[in-house]
C-alpha cells in the first residue's frame, strides 16, 4: 500500500471519513463512568450546571419541590445557601459552579417565570423569563444562555425559546418540534436540543445557529427526561427514563452508543461544557417517587488511545510536511472463559451487557426440566438471586437491562410476561398470543417481540409501550429458535428454524413498521444468539447440526466468519445491551438431551494501535 499525496475525497470514500491532519497525537473518543461522592439529598427534576470539579446540583423533587442547592468539588457535595424558591423541573446554565442562572420549574401554585443567579456565595432574582414553564432545557453561562422547550399549561409541550443577554429574556427562534424533558448542549450561537417527550417518547435532534433550528441525525434511542453536556459538535446525551443507562456521543454529524452509565436513571443533574470530562447526579431511577438516588458519576477520556478501524493519522511537525504518524485498527476478537453459571441451563431469558446481566428461566436438563432460577453476572461471577414466578422455558431474550428487564412468554407456549426491578419479579400485562422459542429485543418500556412457536411455526410480531401488548406487521418467514438484537424501531431477528430440521440462515431487518430480508448468515443454524445493533452486531453459537461455535460479525452490509466460540453451543445467553465488540455466552446446550452446561464465555475486541514512522 502507498501513503503519499493522495485524494483524501477518495479515501473519504473507502473509509467514510477524510484524513486527519493533527499538531498533537490524537486521543479518540472511548470515554468511560466512575462512580463520585454522593449528593446529601437524593431527588430528581434536578437541575445542574458547572463542571465536573466545580458543579452545582439545584433544587428538584424529595419528594416535593425543594430549594436544596449542592456544590461538587470534584470528589464530593456539600449544601451550601438554598435559592428563594423552592421548584423543581427548572433549568439551569454556569461554566462553573460561582456564576449560575436558575430559571423557571414548578412548585405551588404552579409554573414559574423566576430567575435568580448565584454568585457563589448566595441567590438573587433577577428579571422573569416571557413564559412560565417547566422540564425545560437550559444551556450556556449566567450572562449569556437559551432556555428551549418544557412544559406550559396550554399546549401542554412546548416549542418556545428564549435567549437570556446577563439582563433580561428575549423570545427567539422557536424549536421545529415542541418537546419537555428534553437535553440541551453548548452556548447561545451554537447550541444542540435532542430527546424529551413530544407527548410520545422522542429521538428528535435540532441544532440551533444563533437564528433558527435544524433538525439533524436522531439519537439512536428515543428517551425523555435526559441529560445532556458538551457542544454543538461535541456532546453526550445521558439516561433518561425509565432507569436508562444509555450514553450517546455525538460528533457534529451523528449519534454514537457509547459506554453506560453504571446506575440507569432519568430526570437527573449534570454538568455543561465538556463532552469528555462530565458528571451526572442525582434523578430517579424507579421511575418516579420513590426511588430516587443520590449517585454521581463522573465521565472521563482515556489516557491511552483506542480507536476504530479506519482511522488514519497524519501529524505535522516544525520544518517537517506532513509527516505520516501511524494508523489505529481495530483487533481480533476472541472468546474467553469467566465465572460458570450456578444452574446450567438452556434457552433462558438474558438482559443486559457483558459485565452487567440477568439470565432467568430455561431448562436445567432434569425432568420435566424448566427451571425458575434467576442469576446476575457482575462481569466476573454469577449470583442467585430472587426466581421467577413461574418455571419455563424458551424464553425470548431478555428486553432491557440487569436492573429493569421483561422476561417473555415461553413453554408451554406461554402468554406470561415478568418484569425485573432489580430484586424481584412481578408478573405484568400479558401477550396477546401464546408462544415459546421466540425473540425479542429492546427496553423494559418499549419491546418487541418476534417469531416463535404457537404449535406450529410463528411470524407474529408484538410492540410493548411499557403497559401493554400490540400486535404489528408479520415477519416474511415465520420460524423459531431465533434470536433479535436491537431496539424496538430498528431490530434484527436472525436464524432460527422450521421443522423439521429446516435451518435458516435468514436476517430480517425490522425498522419499526415492517421487516425487510437482508444478507443471510453464512451459516444456517437455530438457537444462534445476537449482540449489537442494526449497523454492528455479532451472531453466535447455534444447532446446525451439531452444535456450533461459529460467530459472525456484521459491518452493516454483510456477515463475516471470525473467532469461534471454545464450546460449541445453542440456546445459551445473549447480551441484548451489549455490543460487536462486548458480548457474552452463558450456558446453553451442547450435546443432546440433558446436555446442558453452565460454561460462561466473554467476547472482547482490543484496538491495535500500529505506527508508520516516515522520517
Amino acid at each position: 500500500m502507498t501513503y503519499g499525496s493522495g485524494n483524501s475525497g477518495d479515501y473519504k470514500k473507502l473509509k467514510g471519513q477524510n484524513i486527519q491532519v493533527l499538531d498533537t497525537d490524537p486521543v479518540p473518543y472511548v470515554g468511560a463512568w466512575s462512580s463520585g461522592g454522593n449528593m446529601n439529598t437524593a431527588r430528581w427534576n434536578i437541575a445542574g450546571a458547572g463542571t465536573q470539579t466545580s458543579a452545582l446540583g439545584i433544587n428538584g423533587q424529595s419528594p416535593d419541590a425543594v430549594t436544596n442547592v449542592e456544590e461538587y468539588n470534584g470528589s464530593s457535595w456539600s449544601e451550601v445557601a438554598e435559592n428563594n424558591t423552592a421548584r423543581t423541573g427548572g433549568g439551569a446554565s454556569g461554566s462553573n459552579a460561582e456564576a449560575v442562572l436558575f430559571f423557571a420549574g414548578n412548585g405551588p401554585p404552579g409554573n414559574f417565570v423566576l430567575t435568580e443567579i448565584w454568585n457563589g456565595s448566595g441567590w438573587t432574582e433577577v428579571n422573569d423569563m416571557n413564559t412560565a414553564r417547566y422540564k425545560i432545557a437550559g444551556i450556556g453561562t449566567s450572562t449569556a444562555a437559551l432556555a428551549f422547550g418544557g412544559n406550559t399549561p396550554a399546549p401542554a409541550v412546548s416549542a418556545l425559546n428564549e435567549s437570556w443577554n446577563g439582563t433580561s429574556w428575549t423570545e427567539v427562534g422557536n424549536l421545529n418540534t415542541a418537546r419537555e424533558e428534553l437535553g440541551g448542549a453548548g452556548i447561545t450561537t451554537a447550541a444542540l436540543a435532542f430527546g424529551g417527550s413530544t407527548g410520545s417518547v422522542s429521538a428528535v435532534n435540532e441544532s440551533w445557529n444563533g437564528t433558527s433550528w435544524t433538525e439533524l441525525a436522531d439519537l439512536n434511542t428515543a428517551r425523555t427526561a435526559l441529560s445532556g453536556t458538551g457542544t454543538q459538535t461535541s456532546a453526550l446525551g445521558i439516561g433518561g427514563t425509565t432507569n436508562k443507562n444509555e450514553t450517546e456521543a455525538w460528533n457534529g454529524s451523528s449519534w454514537t452508543e457509547v459506554n453506560n452509565l453504571a446506575t440507569g436513571r432519568g430526570y437527573s443533574g449534570s454538568s455543561e461544557i465538556s463532552s469528555t470530562a462530565a458528571l451526572v447526579f442525582g434523578g430517579t431511577n424507579s421511575g418516579g417517587t420513590p426511588g430516587n438516588t443520590t449517585a454521581t458519576e463522573e465521565w472521563s477520556f482515556p489516557s491511552t488511545p483506542a480507536v476504530q478501524e479506519g482511522q488514519l493519522w497524519v501529524k505535522t511537525a516544525t520544518g517537517v510536511s506532513s509527516v505520516l504518524k501511524g494508523y489505529a485498527a481495530q483487533g481480533t476478537g476472541s472468546w474467553a472463559s469467566s465465572g460458570a453459571l450456578n444452574t446450567a441451563k438452556v434457552g433462558g431469558s438474558a438482559g443486559g451487557t457483558q459485565t452487567a446481566l440477568v439470565y432467568a428461566g430455561g431448562y436445567d436438563g432434569t425432568s420435566p426440566g424448566a427451571t425458575d432460577t434467576s442469576e446476575t453476572y457482575n462481569g466476573t461471577a454469577w449470583t442467585e438471586g430472587n426466581n421467577l414466578n413461574t418455571a419455563r422455558t424458551g424464553l425470548g431474550n431478555g428486553l432491557g437491562t440487569a436492573t429493569a428487564q421483561l422476561a417473555v412468554a415461553g413453554v408451554p407456549n406461554s402468554v406470561l410476561v415478568e418484569s425485573y426491578n432489580g430484586t424481584s419479579w412481578t408478573e405484568i400485562a400479558e401477550m396477546n398470543t401464546g408462544r415459546s422459542e421466540l425473540a425479542s429485543s429492546g427496553t423494559s418500556t418499549a419491546g418487541l417481540a418476534a417469531a416463535g412457536t404457537t404449535g406450529s411455526v410463528s411470524a407474529l410480531t408484538e410492540l410493548w409501550d411499557g403497559s401493554s401488548w400490540t400486535e404489528v406487521g408479520d415477519q416474511n418467514t415465520a420460524r423459531r429458535q431465533t434470536s433479535a438484537s436491537g431496539t424496538q424501531t430498528a431490530s434484527f431477528l436472525v436464524s432460527g428454524e422450521t421443522p423439521p430440521n429446516n435451518f435458516k440462515a435468514l436476517v430480517e431487518s425490522w425498522n419499526g413498521t415492517a421487516w425487510t430480508e437482508i444478507a443471510d448468515l453464512n451459516d444456517a443454524r437455530a438457537n444462534a444468539r445476537t449482540s449489537g445493533t442494526t449497523s454492528a452486531m455479532l451472531a453466535y453459537g447455534g444447532n446446525t447440526p451439531p452444535f456450533t461455535g461459529n460467530t459472525e460479525s456484521w459491518n452493516g452490509s454483510s456477515w463475516t466468519e471470525i473467532a469461534n466460540l471454545s464450546t460449541g453451543r445453542s440456546g445459551s445467553s445473549s447480551t441484548p445491551g451489549g455490543s460487536s465488540v462486548s458480548a457474552l455466552a452463558a450456558g446453553g446446550s451442547n450435546s443432546s438431551d440433558p446436555g446442558v452446561t453452565n460454561t460462561t464465555e466473554e467476547w472482547t475486541v482490543p484496538f491495535v494501535t500500529k505506527t508508520l514512522d516516515t522520517d
